[in-house]
């Protein structure tokens, strides 16, 4: 049986998702998250590591209930859109960035310990990985997403506000996570050595008493 489920995710499409994380969740960019930290590390540890990785845009985490949760996942790229989805009023329980080209991985915060504690385990292999804690991989358009996490408060009467379709309130949380392109790659500048700068001067001023410039 796989260790982790695979959903192909492109704009403006959702999936809802299945997950028993522990205290808390994350989404992290396997690609560049560092998943080890050491043999003795604990959960302080890990709440330093993955506050250094979201400086580092390869992770976000939020707290949690500690039971099995439903996820409604939302890519969008239209801000009109963002607009409709959104809760009216209110805001988010947890907010973040990500950077990824092309896949963010949903995993649990005991699933993560594990991995902290032994350096041969990944993300979706090594030791016992429970069936409700299996990482969920979202393949998503290559990019930055700002990832806006709202808790479904339950009321006496069941009505969420913010929200019109029933099946929303079968969900304890909606991510959306809102796309951005990556940014142009930067051209850094050339220093040229001073060595080289005078062999540049001599070789003009050569050039000019061969070639006088017209007056």
């Amino acid at each position: 049986m796989p260790a982790s489920t695979t959903h192909a995710l492109d704009f403006n499409q959702e999936v809802i998702v299945t997950q028993r994380p522990g205290e808390s969740l994350a989404l992290v960019d396997p690609e560049t998250y560092p998943s080890f930290i050491g043999a003795k590390a604990d959960r302080l540890d890990l709440m330093a590591h993955l506050h250094d990785q979201a400086l580092a845009l390869s992770a976000f985490s939020w707290l949690v209930k500690n039971r099995a949760i439903k996820l409604r996942v939302v890519v969008t790229g239209d801000h009109r859109a963002m607009e409709r989805l959104t809760f009216s009023n209110r805001p988010p329980s947890a907010s973040g960035t990500l950077r990824t080209f092309g896949r963010l991985c949903l995993v649990g915060h005991d699933r993560l310990l594990d991995c902290a504690r032994h350096r041969k385990y990944t993300l979706f292999t090594g030791g016992d990985i429970p069936r409700g804690g299996r990482p969920q991989l979202f393949q998503v358009p290559s990019g930055i997403y700002y990832a806006l996490v709202y808790y479904h408060f339950p009321y006496p009467d069941g009505a969420r506000p913010g929200y019109t379709r029933n099946s929303d309130r079968e969900t304890d949380y909606t991510v959306f996570l809102h796309h951005y392109p990556h940014p142009p790659p930067r051209v850094a500048p050339v220093r040229l050595h001073s060595n080289f700068l005078s062999q540049l001067d001599g070789a003009e001023s050569a050039i000019t008493s061969h070639y006088p410039r017209p007056t």
